[in-house]
């Protein structure tokens, strides 16, 4: 069985983390971030993926230079 809780930017992790615990019964606690954004990213991701895939079939595909990929990857 799992509990989700919510919690603000600004909430004491490691104190709430020790409390959790400490409560019987609570077999492991860990913290998610962002689960939000982890989907944003995604469906961000599957977006770019179809762009690329649709510039691929209309030729127009840039070659990957070193400096590109350092561009892109900063």
């Amino acid at each position: 069985m799992e509990i989700r809780i919510s919690l603000d930017e600004y909430a004491d992790i490691p104190f709430i983390k020790k409390l959790l615990s400490q409560i019987k019964g609570v077999k492991n606690v860990e913290i998610a971030e962002d689960e939000i954004a982890d989907e944003e990213y995604s469906n961000l991701l599957n977006k770019v993926l179809e762009k690329s895939i649709q510039q691929a079939d209309k030729g127009e595909i840039r070659e990957l230079t070193p400096e590109l990929l350092n561009e892109i990857f900063k």
